[in-house]
């Protein structure tokens, strides 16, 4: 079967995180041979998402390290999309929280400068925005309700576009 670039894009996609996070399976049992807690992990998330179900990674599977992940905390690879790693990555990061919306807001509030990031908007509401700098990249948090007391946050993080050149008169 020919494959063309733009016939199986999810296909694509959900290889790469698959493979993503096989590798990081991998590196938490320290060894390549898939045994161990780590590669059991991994290894259902894969499994649930041929399923059909909405994979969750495991709480301590941390795919990067720059953005604060509270314990039990489970990641949807299945709507994550995670380029690079440790605390050079972008994309966008789903996670299922079990607090409130209003605790989670106040989690990312406060976590995300102890990882350098400096806060430049904040918006809370039925669905809250954050907005971060660090460096060359920007971060936003969206934090909405899930499930009775739970939320969702997903956190994007890109390129930061350069600073305006100055006007000339």
């Amino acid at each position: 079967m020919a494959y063309h670039a733009f016939a199986r894009p999810t296909m694509v996609a959900a290889f790469a995180i698959a493979t993503m996070l096989a590798s990081g399976c991998q590196s938490l049992t320290g060894s390549g041979t898939g045994t161990g807690t780590g590669a059991a992990s991994g290894e259902k998330a894969i499994a649930e998402k041929s399923a059909g179900a909405t994979p969750q990674a495991t709480p301590n599977y941390q795919p990067v390290t720059d953005i604060p992940i509270p314990a039990s905390t489970r990641i949807n690879t299945e709507r994550s999309t995670i380029l690079g790693n440790g605390d050079r990555w972008f994309g966008r990061m789903i996670l299922v929280l079990d607090r409130p919306t209003t605790q989670a807001f106040a989690y990312y509030q406060e976590q995300m400068s102890t990882f350098g990031w400096e806060a430049v908007t904040a918006v809370q509401g039925k669905v809250s925005t954050l907005s971060f700098t660090r460096g060359d990249r920007a971060a936003t948090v969206e934090i909405g309700p899930s499930g009775l007391r739970g939320s969702e946050v997903a956190v994007t993080v890109s390129p930061r576009q350069p600073p305006a050149a100055p006007r000339k008169p």
